[in-house]
C-alpha cells in the first residue's frame, strides 16, 4: 500500500490562513487593510472550527493539527474551545503574513496547489 504524500505542512497553513481571513470579509490588497482587522477580528460572527480547517487543507487530524500548531506558535491564529467546539481566527500578525506573501505562496505552491484542488477547482477565498 502506497504511504500518502503530504504537500507539506507551509502550503496547508497558507491554505488555512486564506480560509481564515475569507471571514473577515476584507480585501488583502486594500490601502487600510491592517487599520480595518482589529474591528473586523472583533465583530466577526462566523465561527471556523478545526474541521472546517481540516476540510479546506483536505487532510487528516494529524496534518491539521500541525498545521494549527505551527500558526499558533507563530501568533497568526487563536484558538479557543468551548462547548461547541474550536473556534479559530485569523490574527493581526496573520493578516499581515498572508497580505506580504501570499504571491510568494501562490507562485511557490503552484504545482501544489493545483493538484490540491484538481477535482473540485478551487475556492472564492484561495484565489
Amino acid at each position: 500500500m502506497a504511504e500518502r504524500q503530504y504537500k507539506g505542512y507551509r502550503v496547508y497553513a497558507y491554505i488555512a490562513l486564506a480560509r481564515l481571513f475569507a471571514v473577515l470579509d476584507l480585501d488583502l490588497g486594500q490601502p487600510d487593510l491592517l487599520d480595518q482587522t482589529p474591528a473586523r477580528i472583533l465583530s466577526a460572527r462566523e465561527r471556523v472550527s478545526k474541521e472546517e480547517i481540516l476540510h479546506a487543507i483536505r487532510s487528516n487530524s494529524h496534518m491539521t493539527d500541525k498545521v494549527l500548531e505551527f500558526l499558533l506558535a507563530e501568533k497568526f491564529v487563536t484558538l479557543a474551545r468551548d462547548e461547541r467546539g474550536y473556534d479559530i481566527r485569523i490574527t493581526t500578525a496573520g493578516v499581515e503574513h498572508l497580505r506580504r506573501y501570499r504571491q510568494l505562496y501562490r507562485e511557490l505552491y503552484a504545482r501544489e496547489l493545483q493538484e490540491h484542488y484538481r477535482y473540485t477547482g478551487s475556492p472564492d477565498w484561495i484565489r
